[in-house]
């Protein structure tokens, strides 16, 4: 339950801080003293989103702190589920900055805002007059009907195996749209792979090719080298006769000294080197010259080679090995998408097959559950001076799954005998809607764990006993929990085991709202001016003190 609310810098509140109990609480205070400023600092922090223009000075930073008790509920596990802290007196909070943004905390975790009103929706039931039936509409009866039945867990069910169900739908509309686009390029990429396939590339290929391509396109002029070569070493005037020639003189030299000796053993050495090259020059591997028809045959795969990489965009016909690989797995990819595709058409045909016949659970026991509704409701309506009052649910099968099942509700109302029934929103007034909303709400107390609820002048359009049927139907809820009350009535008022008192003072050119919790004879003179105004008679005082015994 809500145990404490601070508030710092927010509209017409300097800095306020407000304690509440368990039970029934009720807040008062003439109209536009800022009552529903309280409703809006709740609503901000469990989520709701904010703006610059909400601080009361706008150079400083708006503080909205709400303080829980969860013991008694068991909600830990949506803490741990989200990696959160979580105590006992859990704190929400929310901060508004002067540029306009905002930070949520929990437990002094910062959290995005979704997650602070994931938590904050499960903390609070905020209902102003009518809106949350117009807002959630059918859904709402839905979740009202399923707490009766005691089935949100399976229809929680449901809508987790339906999101899988949608996802798998939206995968396979994918995986097929993939498909045919594989199938469209199919022909294509096959093409580039029997190519390629074709063409029997070898890694390295290109490189010796080009070298002997070289070698035959060049074969005379090399011959011609060789030639010459050939002559100026070992023909004629030739390098090796004339090393001959230094060799003999050197001989004779011998004769007559040893100091050149090591010379001669030197150039002996050159002549031996030179022998060698002699041989390999006169044995060249000359065999790829003797055929120079291979020329054409060259040039042929070498264009081959360059067309392919031109035409990919590749430089080495290593590449091209990777890229034949890769349009091998491309070819490959189309049928492993078709075996996906028969895999999920399976998964969905059986999901399909689960949400049908568990939608049929959850409407059977959606219709068993109606005459009880109709019959609580037109009961409690009756209490509250609608003795005529009717109601007629009928349930259809949608088109298709919701997150509710395959049903569709439709509510219809008669206020009066004799009168056709009709969509219930476009025939109730303001005050029947009110009525209605808070017997819908006194129902769902009584199998709803939920920790507080707020009535916003719920009390709208009543007087007299009818709003003293209404207050005592929410201090009868308050036995199940936490129930706080925006109220202009003093029967209302008088019911609550605590309230407070809203109100505004001018201060230094500025005004600045307030909240003050009654002691009893404050409460007395409170509901005196509700019954009388601001002159307060002795039959008002008297009256007032018999709504508060």
């Amino acid at each position: 339950m809500l145990t404490k609310i601070l508030i710092k810098n927010f509209t017409l509140i300097d800095s306020l801080e407000i304690d509440y109990h368990s039970g029934f609480t009720t807040v008062t205070g003439d109209t536009g003293s800022g009552k529903s400023i309280l409703l809006n600092a709740l609503s901000l922090i469990i989520g709701k989103r904010g703006s610059q223009n909400l601080l009361k000075d706008s150079f400083k930073k708006c503080v909205l702190e709400a303080e829980f008790d969860l013991k008694n509920f068991n909600i830990k596990k949506i803490f741990d589920k989200n990696g959160l802290d979580y105590y006992e007196g859990t704190i929400l909070r929310r901060e508004i900055l002067p540029n306009g943004k905002s930070r949520s905390f929990i437990n002094d975790s910062p959290v995005n805002l979704e997650l602070l009103k994931s938590i904050g929706e499960k903390l609070i039931d905020i209902h102003t007059q009518n809106q949350s039936l117009f807002n959630t509409n059918n859904n709402f009866f839905f979740s009202l009907i399923d707490s009766l039945a005691e089935q949100q867990n399976i229809v929680k069910n449901f809508n987790e195996v339906l999101q899988d169900f949608n996802e798998d739908k939206s995968q396979l509309e994918k995986l097929k749209r993939l498909n045919t686009s594989l199938i469209n390029d199919n022909d294509y990429f096959l093409y580039l792979y029997n190519e390629l396939e074709d063409s029997n590339l070898k890694e390295g290929e290109q490189e010796e090719i080009e070298n002997k391509f070289k070698l035959l396109k060049n074969a005379e002029n090399i011959k011609s080298n060789f030639s010459e070569i050939h002559n100026i070493l070992f023909t004629g005037d030739s390098i090796e006769n004339k090393l001959y020639s230094v060799n003999n003189y050197l001989e004779n030299l011998s004769k007559y000294t040893s100091e050149y000796s090591d010379v001669k053993n030197r150039l002996q050495s050159i002549l031996i080197e030179l022998g060698d090259i002699q041989s390999e020059l006169d044995n060249p591997n000359l065999e790829l010259f003797d055929d120079l028809s291979q020329v054409g045959e060259l040039e042929a795969r070498l264009d081959l080679i360059y067309n392919l990489q031109k035409k990919h965009s590749l430089s080495t016909v290593k590449e091209l090995l990777e890229k034949k690989d890769k349009l091998k797995d491309q070819l490959n990819k189309s049928g492993d998408i078709e075996i996906d595709i028969k895999e999920l058409e399976k998964s969905i045909k059986k999901k399909e097959l689960f949400l049908n016949e568990l939608s049929k659970k959850i409407s059977i026991s959606r219709k068993k559950i109606l005459p009880k509704l109709k019959l609580d409701l037109e009961s409690l309506l009756s209490n509250l001076g609608m003795k005529n009052c009717s109601f007629k649910f009928n349930i259809s099968q949608a088109i298709k799954f919701n997150q509710f099942g395959s049903d569709e509700i439709e509510v219809l109302f008669s206020a009066n005998k004799g009168v056709e029934h009709d969509s219930l929103f476009k025939v109730a007034s303001g005050g029947e809607l009110s009525r209605i909303l808070l017997s819908i709400k006194y129902i769902l107390s009584m199998n709803l764990n939920l920790p507080t609820m707020i009535f916003d002048e719920i009390d709208t359009g009543v007087s007299g006993e009818i709003s003293n049927s209404m207050a005592n139907m929410m201090l009868d809820m308050s036995k199940n929990m936490q129930i706080i009350a925006i109220t202009h009535l003093p029967q209302v008022a008088a019911k609550g085991n605590q309230q407070f008192n809203v109100y505004k003072k001018n201060k230094l050119n500025t005004t600045i709202t307030y909240v003050k919790l009654l002691n009893y004879e404050e409460r007395i003179d409170q509901i005196a001016r509700m019954l009388a105004g601001d002159k307060i008679s002795d039959s008002a005082l008297f009256h007032a003190k018999q709504l508060l015994n």
